[in-house]
């Protein structure tokens, strides 16, 4: 059974933040809202809007930061945002190195694609959301919708990819990975990645064992993907496809 505690939603990100407008709600509490950009490693950063609360709204300020928190979405005229919620607010990191970590249960909204690369790696994305719920009038908001991808490590490791290619419609599986933003050459619209880069095979498949995982401290640099699907044994891999197709990180 898959409790509420299963279900992970966490994240580290240095962004850059500047436009910063400090509110106050209807019940008198404090809050900030503020545009931010999240850098990504190729290719132009990736727009947020970030929302603080519970205390820590006077820490939003201009300037580039780690923020340590949830992830959300919003969409308005046809147009999806990430949100993110910070609980945390911590100095840029001093080695340079900009976080980009996030801990997603995901729910796969349908049966898995695998390919083999030019090169012969294999590799493996799924389109997966994440819930934001429902809102105050009952109705579900609209959910952030992912393109995860795996791909097989330059040591030629292919646990990821082949633990994505087990993934079926309506799966749950918390995903460890770092977010992109990438534009479809074909008709400009933009698309939200999650790459997952590594795999921890030490863990067994089971979503039982998800409220066990715990977060420390240094954030990892890059992102360390732990792939947790429910097992079943009747389960098959997707059978890849015999063109390949551009592998692109």
């Amino acid at each position: 059974m898959t409790t509420q505690s299963d279900f992970k939603n966490f994240a580290v990100f240095t962004v850059d933040i500047s436009s910063v407008e400090q509110k106050t709600s209807k019940e008198g509490k404090p809050y900030a809202v503020a545009s931010a950009t999240l850098p990504m490693e190729k290719g132009d950063p990736m727009s947020l809007r970030i929302v603080a609360l519970n205390g820590i709204a006077a820490s939003i300020v201009a300037g580039q930061h780690t923020l340590v928190g949830r992830v959300g979405y919003d969409e308005k005229d046809g147009k999806g945002t990430i949100v993110f919620f910070p609980t945390k607010v911590e100095p840029a990191p001093s080695d340079g190195k900009l976080r980009n970590y996030v801990n997603l249960t995901l729910r796969t909204g349908q049966d898995s694609e695998c390919r083999y690369s030019e090169a012969g790696n294999f590799w493996a994305r799924v389109r997966m959301a994440l819930s934001q719920g429902k809102d105050a009038s009952g109705n579900y908001k609209p959910s952030l919708w992912l393109t995860v991808k795996g791909f097989t490590s330059k040591e030629g490791n292919e646990a990821v990819p082949q633990a994505l290619a087990l993934l079926h419609k309506g799966d749950l599986a918390t995903i460890t990975g770092r977010l992109a933003y990438e534009v479809s050459e074909s008709n400009g619209k933009g698309y939200f990645n999650l790459f997952a880069l590594r795999s921890n095979p030490r863990r067994p498949l089971s979503l039982k064992l998800l409220k066990k995982t715990a977060h420390t401290k240094p954030y990892p640099r890059r992102t360390y993907a732990a792939i947790t699907i429910t097992p079943d044994e009747a389960r098959t891999p997707c059978a890849p496809l015999s063109f390949p197709l551009r592998q692109s990180q």
